[in-house]
């Protein structure tokens, strides 16, 4: 399979596809629309879509905290190509993109079923366990200019 990350500007034909999948990775399962989404907030937020043998197949963005920290949301990837790296490539292409615009660290808020994938990426647990959209969350932080914290 043919891969590619790229960047996608907000409001685009690329984005919207990035917005179906998230609609269907994201939302649907857990009786949510995608539409109920402040969408009008990601304006201005980076945004990355995995293509596929020309298709979205994952999809990302990264939201300015302040100068040094960015914040990860809306990782999903397409249930037909998952355990194929394409999540793992798009974290380390963003990741990348941080780092040369001069950002210093991610945060992010992983499912529980997503922390092992984190970790094995040297994003590191902080906090407690919390609810977020109905299911168990950890706040995760990754230094970009080393491992982990």
């Amino acid at each position: 399979m043919n891969v590619m990350v790229e960047r996608v500007e907000w409001g685009s034909p690329e984005y919207e596809q990035g917005l179906e999948l998230r609609d269907r990775v994201l939302r649907q399962p857990l009786g949510l629309s995608i539409q109920d989404d402040p969408i009008h907030e990601e304006n201005g937020d980076y945004h990355f879509r995995a293509v596929a043998d020309g298709h979205t197949a994952g999809v990302l963005l990264l939201r300015k905290l302040d100068n040094s920290r960015l914040q990860m949301k809306q990782v999903a990837v397409d249930a037909a190509v998952q355990g194929q790296s394409i999540g793992r490539r798009m974290v380390e292409f963003a990741e990348q993109t941080a780092q040369e615009l001069g950002f210093c660290e991610i945060l992010l808020h992983a499912r529980l079923t997503a922390v092992p994938f984190y970790e094995k990426l040297g994003y590191v647990k902080e906090g407690d366990l919390f609810t977020e959209v109905g299911i168990p969350h950890f706040h995760m932080i990754k230094d970009l200019h080393g491992q982990g914290q």
